[in-house]
């Protein structure tokens, strides 16, 4: 008996620190999500790139967060990558900034954003930053982790399959670096432009769409960002193996993701827009300065089809919607 008794004693000793941290907590501050193989130094280099200020939630991500919300495991000692998380009361979408984009060496700013609102994820500024180069898969958990801290029960399956986005989307980047017309940044926006006809599809329908169908969307949406002769045949067979797997989640029919999806698309067509308004006085006179030595033309078109590239896709994507590396 006495045994049993030291045993209890003993499991509540242990407990007690973890309810500590538990009733820690703050809802109203921003998060702080570390890899767990940073190192002091690192993490003071981490919070200086990333603007850390005053108090925050602190937390970590180990090999075990990875497997759980990315489907595969890796030590400990590979969970680099970290992530601010600030929560928004405002109904303004995903906004990502990658801090140190020379050490994220596989994830774009677009793909996490995509791969945070197919998990779920809404209404928050994420700020990424590695000290040294990796892959940037552990502050993608980290994101994660902090909807878990927050109470929030993700959907594993969307978890999953938003990490299936990132090396579809990845592998088929890496496949066409260096050639001529391809742009990482309007993959981004044909992934969007499909999740958003898939969603129309079978709120239109009621079932999800054909293999078929798919292929087509993936088409017209390269079309639309001037890139219809640059991805191979087995390039377009996996995203359509990827997006056929999309369906079959519950991202496919949240209010949630279509109201996130059309936001990320108004945000890369306003950028593009933006982009003029910032530079329009240098852009004028240079453009004067072509048109008299006679290369006019040949900028206009240039030009052209940069913004109409990135306007036609999110016109006619949303026109219905209205609304063991280190990681």
């Amino acid at each position: 008996m006495f045994k049993k008794i030291l045993a209890g004693m003993m499991s509540l000793i242990i407990l007690l620190p973890q309810v500590a941290m538990a009733s820690d907590f703050d809802p109203n501050k921003d998060d702080v999500i570390y890899g767990v193989a940073l190192t002091e130094e690192e993490k003071v280099t981490v919070n200086k790139s990333m603007g850390v200020k005053g108090d925050s939630n602190i937390s970590y991500v180990d090999g075990n967060d990875l497997e759980k919300y990315l489907g595969y495991g890796t030590a400990d000692s590979n969970m680099i990558s970290s992530v601010l998380v600030k929560r928004s009361t405002k109904a303004k979408g995903i906004s990502v900034k990658i801090k140190t984009p020379e050490n994220i060496t596989q994830i774009t700013e677009g793909q996490y954003t995509n791969a945070a609102i197919t998990a779920g994820i809404s209404d928050a500024d994420i700020i990424v930053a590695s000290p040294r180069a990796v892959t940037g898969e552990s502050a993608l958990v980290g994101v994660y982790k902090s909807e878990e801290m927050r109470g929030v029960d993700l959907d594993t399956q969307r978890t999953q399959t938003a990490q299936e986005e990132l090396e579809t989307v990845s592998q088929v980047a890496e496949e066409n670096e260096g050639k001529e017309n391809f742009d990482t940044d309007k993959l981004d926006t044909v992934v969007i432009e499909v999740k958003q006809k898939l969603s129309d599809y079978k709120k239109e329908n009621g079932e999800n769409a054909s293999a078929d169908q798919i292929a087509i969307y993936i088409k017209d949406a390269l079309n639309n960002v001037d890139m219809d002769n640059v991805l191979s045949n087995n390039n377009i067979q996996i995203l359509v193996n990827y997006f056929e797997n999309y369906q079959t989640t519950s991202a496919i029919d949240s209010a949630e993701v279509r109201e996130n999806l059309t936001k990320l698309a108004g945000d890369i067509t306003n950028k593009a827009g933006q982009f003029y308004e910032d530079n329009k006085d240098n852009i004028d006179k240079v453009a004067q300065e072509a048109k008299d030595s006679g290369l006019w033309d040949s900028i206009v078109d240039f030009f052209r089809s940069i913004f109409e590239s990135i306007t036609n896709a999110f016109s006619n994507g949303t026109e219905d919607t209205n609304s063991t590396e280190e990681q």
